[in-house]
């Protein structure tokens, strides 16, 4: 059934309309804005083909255009797509005078700067993608989560105005944190977890690599990779037959992928967390990955790939932020290592990093006061 605005019986300040396509649950940096909005009164509509997210927030709505995830057979993707391009601009026809903003979490609506008037368009940059500029001109606010980034994107896209920051801190609200039972098992049994949660592509993300590391480590360390709904190419079987072929299958261990923020009980329960980019793009050597923030700000030490931020923050913050040659397995074992066996100082300088890096409200309380002030 889908909720007329001025049928509602709150009445806060703004109503903020993020239109997707997509299932927002891939979306983690979306999520966490929404939450923040939520709590400053705004009203928010979530518009979507799909989800069985859950808010709890009673100033979140989510209307779910269809009552089954988005399809897979390329014409019935068409089909929905076009249906629900159409839907949702009767939707917005109808309650346009209610919508103060139209946040685009992606760009999953087509020719939504002809209608939207006066209305605001933020449009929140996840990746340096330079075959996005177009949106990023369009939109009167750009949302980028890497301050670099943004600088490129600023005189690269011709933009008129700077990008907003807005760092992928996770903001779920609340949270109760439980002990990952799974991974809880394999401590048990003495073994060290190292966690790779996320994309499974080969390409981009070193995995070859993070394997090949658990050759030159001690049989009690393990590697426990937690990929994301998202499956690129062959990448996954790739993966495993590479595993296989270095003899590492029983200390390699594959979990189903977590819903946000379940996500976070697994993270925070590991010893230590890694994700590497492989220096293919701009975008990868200024990453801006939501599992920095994730596993630091939930008590476990990170690994990421040298590049210029991360080795700013790995001065900062020693054995909690930790870089590494992606591209050599030694070098990611003597690391592993390193932080395992200076596991006190780790906890100290995490503790830090939580409070000078880590707090969302900061960064999201600058960024509103700017596009809606």
């Amino acid at each position: 059934m889908h909720l007329r605005l001025n049928h509602l019986s709150m009445k806060p300040k703004k109503v903020l309309l993020f239109p997707l396509l997509r299932d927002i649950q891939v979306i983690p940096p979306t999520i966490s804005i929404i939450n923040y909005l939520a709590e400053q009164d705004y009203k928010i509509v979530i518009y979507t083909y799909y989800t069985d997210v859950i808010f709890s927030h009673p100033n979140i709505e989510i209307i779910n255009f269809s009552k089954k995830p988005y399809p897979v057979r390329l014409i019935d993707r068409i089909l929905a797509k076009c249906v629900f391009q159409y839907k949702f601009y009767k939707y917005f026809a109808n309650n346009k005078k209610e919508i103060k903003a139209i946040w685009m979490g992606a760009w999953d609506i087509w020719g939504i700067n002809l209608i939207r008037g006066n209305i605001k368009l933020i449009y929140q940059y996840h990746e340096y993608e330079e075959e996005n500029f177009s949106y990023c001109r369009q939109a009167d606010f750009v949302v980028v989560p890497e301050e670099n980034r943004g600088w490129i994107t600023y005189f690269k896209a011709d933009l008129k105005r700077r990008p907003l920051l807005l760092p992928n801190i996770p903001n779920y609200g609340e949270l109760d944190i439980q002990v990952d039972q799974e991974i809880l098992k394999f401590q048990k049994e003495g073994k060290i977890v190292i966690l790779y949660s996320g994309l499974i592509d080969n390409k981009k993300r070193n995995l070859f690599e993070i394997v090949g590391a658990f050759t030159h480590l001690p049989e009690n360390y393990i590697l426990v990779i937690i990929p994301s709904f998202v499956k690129v190419r062959n990448d996954f079987e790739d993966l495993v037959n590479y595993i296989q072929e270095k003899g590492l299958g029983e200390r390699v261990k594959f979990l189903d992928p977590r819903i946000p923020p379940l996500h976070l009980n697994t993270i925070a329960t590991a010893d230590i967390g890694i994700g590497l980019y492989n220096a293919i793009s701009l975008n990868n050597v200024y990453a801006a990955p939501n599992r920095l923030y994730e596993f630091v700000n939930f008590g476990t030490p990170i690994i990421l790939p040298n590049y210029p931020s991360f080795k700013a923050l790995s001065v900062a913050y020693p054995y909690a932020v930790n870089v590494v040659d992606s591209l050599s397995p030694e070098s990611i074992a003597e690391v592993i290592i390193r932080i395992y066996t200076n596991n006190e100082l780790a906890k100290k300088s995490i503790e830090l990093f939580r409070v000078k890096e880590g707090n969302y409200n900061y960064y999201a309380s600058k960024l509103t006061e700017r596009v809606f002030k």
